[in-house]
């Protein structure tokens, strides 16, 4: 009787130390990635007022340095609202052409994309691709015009940010 409860126990270890050995490991980035290398650094905005002085644009990577989450008063309620020790802030951007736009960020934080006081629609999320120095990346449906990416949550005072339109 001993035997038939011990075999399943032997067999369950040694799936899970094959499954374990079969992870495949991320690859070492040798070099900094080509939109890290020179970021202009921007100030996030801690309102909609300052945030129409703090442009960036489609293409452009920055570094945005943040502010405690309690001193930024965003547009709409950040789906990940933060804790005291976050961090947060917005800068603006403008979109001419309807799409699909692929926010790329340096840390695991909550972005919104507003336009007219209304968060854009999310269209997919995940990894950023390897050795890029996207940590996350968040694809929004933006509209032509003027827009406000809210950032929330952010353990570090500082992110990278890259917008990019998608094909």
């Amino acid at each position: 009787m001993r035997m038939i409860v011990l075999a399943p126990i032997v067999l369950l270890a040694g799936c899970a130390s094959a499954s374990a050995q079969e992870q495949p490991q991320p690859p070492a980035c040798a070099t900094v990635a080509e939109p890290w290398k020179a970021p202009r650094t921007i100030t996030g905005a801690r309102n909609a007022a300052e945030a129409a002085r703090v442009p960036f644009t489609v293409g452009e990577a920055v570094r945005l340095s943040l502010r405690p989450d309690g001193e930024v008063a965003y547009l709409t309620l950040p789906q990940g609202e933060g804790e005291a020790a976050s961090f947060g802030g917005m800068a603006s951007f403008t979109v001419e052409q309807a799409g699909t736009y692929r926010v790329g960020l340096s840390e695991p934080v909550w972005v919104d994309a507003v336009q007219d006081g209304k968060p854009a629609e999310t269209v997919r999320f995940g990894p950023g691709p390897a050795c890029s120095g996207i940590r996350k990346a968040v694809s929004f449906a933006l509209r032509p015009g003027p827009h406000v990416l809210e950032i929330s949550g952010g353990t570090l005072p500082e992110v990278g940010v890259l917008l990019e339109r998608l094909p």
